[in-house]
C-alpha cells in the first residue's frame, strides 16, 4: 500500500545512534504496549547539497542535492510541495552550470532559479536510514518509521537523528497514535527545520541570506566609510577563486561591481579616511578595473548571443556560429591574462595592505580631526552628487554628443552607490522611491550605452575575423544586422531620454531626495 504524503518528522534528542538491533526497544519503547516493531535493512547514502554562492535556490525554498548509494545516484530537488528526482547514469560533478546538469525533470525545474550561475557544494553528508515496520495486534503493518542518522562529512559534524512517521494508507489514526506516543517521551520532539538546515547550522554555514544594517546615524564618518569599503573588499576577494576557475561568469561580474563601488566611494567619500588612503589606492583599483574589463565584455556578448541569434530577421541563427567561436577563442586569451593578474603579487600585496588599513580605520581607534557622523556625511555627499547629476542632465540636448550622455550615466552610478551605502541612515520610504526613480533613468542610459558600445564592438570583431581567417559571408552579414539593431536601440534610447530626464529633474524627484536625507 502507498504511504501517506504528509509524514510527521521527529527529532531524536538522545545519544546519536544508527539503530542497532539492541537499540530498537530502548529508543521506541513507548510503542511496545500497542505495537510490535520489525526492523528492516539499513541503507547508507552519501549526499552533496548544492546551491549558488548567492543562495538562489535557498531563497526560493528549494534544496538541490546529489544522493548516491551506488552507481551515478540521483539528483533530488525538494520544494515546498513536492520532491523531484532525476536518475543519473554516472556521478554528477560540481560545480555545474545548468547545461552541465543531467537532462531531466530536476534540470528543467532549476533552470530558471540557477540562471547562469553554477551550483557549488555547500555541504557533503553521509546518512544511514533504517525502516522499521510498526505492526498492530493483527500483525498488519500500519506505520513505517524511517530512522535516519546523518552527519556532515565536509565540513564534519556530530550525527543528527531524525525519525519520520509514515502511515500506511487507511491507517492514519495509528500514525497519529504512534506520533503522539513518541512525542509524549522526553527524547522525541517535532522537527522545526529540514535535515539540510540542521546540518548547515551544525557546521556554522549560514543559509540565511538576509543582512542587517551596518551603520547608524551617529557612527563616525570615517568608520562608516571604512566599514562599507571592507564589505566591498570581502566581495572582491570572495569572487576571485570562482573567477580564476571560471566557474560561471557571475563571479567576475560581482567582482567588478565591488570594484566599481569601491572606486566610487573613494572618489565621493574617501577624503574622510585617514592617511590619504583614497589617493594611494585609487590607481590600484583602476588597474583592477581595466584588468577585468576585456573578459567581462566578451562574457556579455556570449551570454546574449543565443538570444541575439534568434532575433535575426534576415539571417539564420546558425549564421552567428563562427562569430561565437571567435568570441570564445579571444576569451581564452583574455581570461589567461585576467587569471595571471589576479594571481600576481601586485594584486595579492595591494589587497592585503588595503584590507589592513581599512580594518585599522574601521575599529575607530584612530584619532579623527573631523567630527563628522555618517548621517552628516550622507546628507552632504548625496546632496552634492545629486546636484552634479542634475547639472549634467540639464546640459543634455538633442544635439549633445554621446560622451555627454555617458558622463551623465557615470554620475548616476555614483549617486546609486551612495544611496546603497548610506541607505541605513536615510528615510526608508523616500529612499526606496529615489532609488526606483534613479534605476529607471539608469536603465535608459544603459540601453544607450550598450547600443553604442556593442554596435562598435561588432565592427571591431568583424575586422579581427577578417584579418585572422576567412569567415563565412553569412556570418559577416548577420553581424552587420546585429550592429544595425544595436544602432536602432541607441537611437530609440536617445529619443526617450529627454522625457525621462524631464521627469527625473522635476520637483517630484527633487522632493524625494530632500526627504530621504538624514
Amino acid at each position: 500500500m502507498a504511504d501517506h504524503s504528509d509524514p510527521l518528522t521527529l527529532v531524536w534528542r538522545g545519544e546519536p545512534t544508527d539503530l542497532d538491533e539492541s537499540d530498537v526497544p530502548a529508543a521506541l519503547e513507548a510503542l511496545a504496549a500497542e505495537y510490535s516493531l520489525t526492523p528492516g535493512n539499513r541503507r547508507t547514502v552519501s549526499t552533496t547539497y548544492v546551491d549558488t554562492v548567492d543562495g538562489r535556490l535557498r531563497s526560493r525554498g528549494l534544496t538541490l542535492s546529489h544522493e548516491r548509494t551506488t552507481g551515478g545516484g540521483e539528483l533530488v530537488l525538494v520544494g515546498e510541495d513536492q520532491v523531484t528526482r532525476t536518475a543519473l547514469t554516472e556521478p554528477q560533478h560540481w560545480p555545474a552550470r545548468i547545461e552541465q546538469l543531467a537532462e531531466g525533470a530536476v534540470r528543467n525545474a532549476v533552470a530558471g532559479p540557477l540562471w547562469i550561475r553554477a551550483a557549488v557544494p555547500v555541504l557533503r553528508s553521509k546518512s544511514t536510514t533504517r525502516e522499521i515496520a510498526v505492526r498492530n495486534s493483527d500483525d498488519k503493518i500500519v506505520v513505517r518509521l524511517e530512522w535516519t542518522a546523518a552527519e556532515g562529512v565536509e565540513p564534519p559534524t556530530k550525527p543528527i537523528v531524525r525519525v519520520t512517521v509514515r502511515p500506511v494508507l487507511g491507517y492514519q489514526s495509528d500514525a497519529a497514535a504512534v506520533g503522539k506516543a513518541l512525542l509524549a517521551t522526553d527524547v522525541f520532539g517535532k522537527a522545526k527545520n529540514s535535515l539540510y538546515e540542521a546540518l548547515t547550522r551544525a557546521v556554522g554555514v549560514s543559509i540565511d541570506r538576509s543582512t542587517g544594517d551596518v551603520m547608524a546615524a551617529d557612527t563616525r564618518a570615517d568608520v562608516a566609510v571604512a566599514t562599507a569599503l571592507l564589505g566591498f573588499t570581502d566581495a572582491i576577494t570572495s569572487n576571485v577563486d570562482g573567477t580564476v576557475k571560471d566557474i560561471d561568469s557571475e563571479f567576475l561580474h560581482d567582482l567588478r561591481v565591488a570594484v566599481r563601488r569601491t572606486r566610487s566611494m573613494l572618489k565621493l567619500a574617501g577624503d574622510v579616511l585617514p592617511g590619504e588612503i583614497a589617493a594611494r589606492y585609487e590607481p590600484e583599483f583602476r588597474w583592477l578595473g581595466d584588468l577585468t574589463t576585456p573578459t567581462r565584455d566578451l562574457d556579455v556578448y556570449l551570454l546574449e548571443l543565443d538570444d541575439l541569434a534568434h532575433h535575426l530577421t534576415v539571417g539564420e541563427p546558425t549564421d552567428l556560429d563562427a562569430f561565437g567561436e571567435h568570441l570564445r577563442t579571444v576569451r581564452v586569451t583574455e581570461r589567461r591574462t585576467l587569471a595571471r593578474g589576479l594571481g600576481s603579487a601586485r594584486f595579492t600585496d595591494f589587497m592585503e595592505s588595503w584590507r589592513a588599513e581599512l580594518v585599522a580605520a574601521a575599529d575607530g581607534s584612530a584619532t579623527s580631526a573631523r567630527k563628522l557622523t555618517a548621517a552628516a556625511l550622507a546628507a552632504d555627499r548625496i546632496s552634492r552628487t545629486y546636484k552634479r547629476v542634475v547639472k549634467k542632465a540639464q546640459a543634455i540636448t538633442p544635439e549633445s554628443e554621446s560622451e555627454e550622455v555617458h558622463a551623465l550615466r557615470k554620475r548616476c552610478k555614483e549617486l546609486r552607490y551612495l544611496l546603497e551605502v548610506f541607505g541605513p541612515v536615510c528615510e526608508p520610504t523616500a529612499h526606496r522611491g529615489a532609488v526606483k526613480d534613479l534605476k529607471q533613468l539608469q536603465d535608459l542610459l544603459g540601453k544607450f550605452q550598450d547600443g553604442e558600445m556593442q554596435s562598435a564592438g561588432l565592427r571591431v570583431f568583424a575586422q579581427e575575423m577578417l584579418e585572422a581567417e576567412r569567415p563565412p559571408a553569412a556570418t559577416l552579414l548577420a553581424m552587420g544586422e546585429l550592429s544595425a539593431a544595436f544602432g536602432r536601440q541607441q537611437r530609440e534610447a536617445r529619443e526617450a531620454l529627454n522625457d525621462q530626464l524631464h521627469r527625473y529633474l522635476g520637483p517630484h524627484a527633487h522632493k524625494r531626495i530632500e526627504a530621504l536625507l538624514p
